[in-house]
């Protein structure tokens, strides 16, 4: 590459182009997505800093006395920082802001390992394209988390290109430190780590009576006055000891504050897909442990690398949040193996092998992350997992007062709900006591624990993870509580002795919001399945886009016949979750009472591609049966072989029987004749017409050879 061509001509910034336009175009279009809820929180202690022009000193959204420690609020730039983006553009500013912090990062990463190559070798530019997208899937699924750590990534990787490759840039470090510190306190501690191992390249050599290199004498000030930005924030020496005493046992509820066993890092999946996004960050452990052993080996390996390595190794087993910091902090490590590779390389690479070979690189970059994205979520917030149901019901009905709730959508709750109501916790791990979380977390799995805690806060409702389907036993003498409203998060109980008004207008009497979606409507008594349908139809008049209360109403239309008004449920719940499969299972259920076999196939598939493990036996079956309308029989047998073991003792007959006349029809007679004698054994009385079917068709085949 000569200094005179047009950076356009020149080929090696076309892969990177595409690499970076690819993931752009893929983030940016992911929305805001409840994968943690802290986001909420952030928006909210920014709302009340620019409110208030001074920092919270309390949980002023909870009713909780204050953690003994205090509150160091120390990520409140960051909360400021997303507030004001939020007031400008809503979600989709906060999707911008969370997408350009990555990209930055990512473009950041790729400039540091490039300027490592002086060679500006072909085939060395492939290997740093490589690892620049492994390094780019193993911190998205982190990235994709608008929190203040998204930031600490990015400036890791800052200062080590400032540091390294632009070191007559020195005096930005103390201004991006300032920053830093402010924007993620707690994480000063990774900050000194950077600071401190660059510094002992001027001090080590000092002290050794070594010629010191000259771009450490030129960094040494500008270091150290990013080691003292850590105490430039409005929390003083308070910051110095928050990061070495996290509150008690409060890793065994936060699962990125796990540590880790040594083995987990040796787990690969190289087949293409988001499962290699999820352990590309063991194949940068991997990597850079290798590196370190080759450079010693090679006596290419600097003290900073040295100091760097020893601390990210550090911090690696002690939570699964440290691989991100681990794999940044040992970047310089990357970029010195790239230059011994660079030195090393035994032959040459033509340009156009090198061009066709990153952008298959490029491509399968992009096919991994859009794999692991998914289906597109509905743009720009994803309302699945958020209590908005419950939410629009406190906010449009209820009049005030403290809830006792689960802790993890608390950030959400108090966004919401705040100043109307305080909640009991959010998930700031270092506001809140141990005791606190083991109330919240316990609290509603325990009667007694749960009946202190109402009578010492006096809690007027109750917000109660959807999931929880034992809570009614728990709840059994304790007040009179009852439930007034749910979502597809929490279901809400009201203490009637509070608010006798608001329970005698919504009290749900028909309806078990925890067992709604299983229900049998088909075979329920007309007159129940109307009341369940008018008490969804009132949770719907204050809150109308709920997936749950929407399928049962759909589900309810069905059972009536109504499947005119159960399509256009579904076609709402498609529109508002895309990348949910009750919507399209519930047009496949209705296309197919409609007669409409190709359409419920179609909608059956899209429900499929979208459901769960757990959620895809409903859906195979109505393919199943979708098939055999179409008088498609190896297909329906091939669907349903695909859901049941017949040899299994979970296997039962009408599994069974379904499998055996599926394959009879298909002209599988030895796999039918099989199936159905087994099915025959599994018969019982209720099963006599059925098993009379089986007698007969048996006997209609005993001619058949095995």
């Amino acid at each position: 590459m000569t200094s005179s061509r047009p950076l356009w001509r020149e080929w090696r910034i076309w892969p990177v182009v595409a690499l970076l336009a690819a993931l752009a175009f893929l983030v940016l279009r992911f929305p805001v997505v409840a994968l943690d809820f802290d986001l909420w929180y952030h928006l909210l202690g920014g709302s009340y800093i620019l409110k208030h022009h001074a920092l919270p000193d309390a949980p002023f959204f909870s009713y909780l006395q204050q953690n003994p420690g205090g509150w160091v609020d120390y990520y409140w730039l960051f909360q400021v920082l997303v507030e004001s983006v939020y007031r400008l553009g809503g979600f989709a500013a906060l999707v911008v802001l969370r997408s350009v912090l990555y990209l930055i990062t990512v473009w950041m990463v790729f400039s540091y390992l490039r300027r490592a190559d002086e060679s500006k070798d072909n085939g060395v530019y492939v290997f740093v394209l490589t690892l620049s997208c492994i390094y780019a899937l193993a911190i998205v699924p982190r990235d994709l988390i608008l929190r203040p750590h998204i930031v600490t990534y990015l400036f890791i990787v800052v200062f080590h290109f400032i540091v390294d490759r632009r070191p007559q840039w020195r005096w930005a470090l103390p201004v991006l430190a300032l920053v830093w510190t402010n924007v993620h306190g707690v994480e000063y501690p990774v900050l000194l780590l950077v600071g401190g191992a660059y510094l002992a390249e001027f001090f080590l050599p000092k002290l050794l009576r070594r010629p010191v290199p000259e771009v450490a004498r030129l960094l040494r000030w500008p270091l150290i006055l990013s080691l003292y930005a850590i105490l430039a924030t409005p929390a003083g020496f308070s910051l110095l000891a928050k990061p070495f005493s996290p509150p008690l046992f409060h890793e065994r509820v936060v699962s990125e504050l796990m540590p880790r066993e040594i083995g987990t890092f040796f787990l690969f999946a190289f087949n293409m897909g988001g499962n290699f996004v999820e352990t590309s960050g063991n194949v940068l452990v991997v990597f850079l442990v290798g590196a370190v052993a080759a450079l010693g080996w090679m006596r290419r390996l600097r003290v900073s690398r040295i100091i760097l390595f020893a601390g990210g190794l550090f911090l690696l087993p002690q939570s699964r949040r440290f691989t991100y910091e681990f794999i940044l902090l040992c970047l310089p490590l990357a970029g010195d193996a790239v230059a011994l590779l660079a030195e090393k390389r035994p032959r040459a690479v033509s340009w156009k092998a090198a061009l066709a070979a990153s952008l298959v690189v490029v491509a399968a970059s992009v096919w991994c992350l859009s794999d692991f994205l998914g289906h597109r979520q509905r743009f720009p917030v994803d309302l699945a997992r958020l209590p908005v149901g419950v939410c629009d019901f406190l906010m449009k009905e209820g009049p005030g007062g403290r809830i006792f709730n689960v802790p993890n959508p608390g950030g959400y709750l108090e966004w919401r709900l705040y100043p109307k109501y305080k909640i009991f916790m959010d998930m700031q791990t270092m506001l809140f006591s141990s005791f606190d979380l083991f109330t919240g977390i316990a609290g509603f799995g325990d009667k007694e624990l749960l009946r202190r805690t109402v009578a010492t806060y006096k809690t007027g409702f109750l917000a109660v993870d959807i999931r929880d389907k034992d809570f009614g036993k728990q709840l059994e003498g304790i007040g009179d509580f009852e439930p007034v409203f749910f979502d597809d998060a929490l279901v809400l109980y009201a203490d009637a002795d509070q608010y006798p008004e608001l329970v005698a207008r919504f009290k749900l009497q028909a309806l078990n919001p925890f067992t709604s979606v299983t229900e049998d409507y088909e075979a329920m008594d007309a007159q129940k399945r109307e009341a369940i349908l008018a008490e969804c139809r009132r949770m719907q008049n204050v809150s109308p886009d709920g997936l749950v209360v929407g399928t049962v109403v759909a589900k309810i239309l069905l059972a009536k016949g109504d499947t005119a008004q159960a399509a256009q449920v579904a076609a709402r719940l498609m529109e508002v979750f895309p990348d949910r499969y009750m919507g399209y299972a519930l047009a496949g259920l209705a296309a197919f009472k409609e007669e409409r076999y190709a359409d419920a196939l179609a909608r059956n598939k899209e429900a499929l591609a979208r459901a769960m493990p757990g959620e895809r036996a409903l859906v195979v079956r109505n393919l199943y049966a979708t098939y055999a309308r179409l008088k498609e029989f190896d297909k329906a047998y091939d669907t349903l072989s695909s859901l049941i073991n017949p040899m299994a003792p979970t296997a039962t007959f009408s599994d069974v029987y379904d499998m055996g006349m599926a394959a009879v029809a298909s002209g599988k007679t030895r796999e039918g004749k099989l199936l159905l004698t087994m099915a025959q054994a599994k018969a019982s009385d209720k099963d006599a017409e059925k098993s009379k079917e089986i007698a007969s068709l048996l006997g209609m085949m005993q001619e058949v050879p095995d």
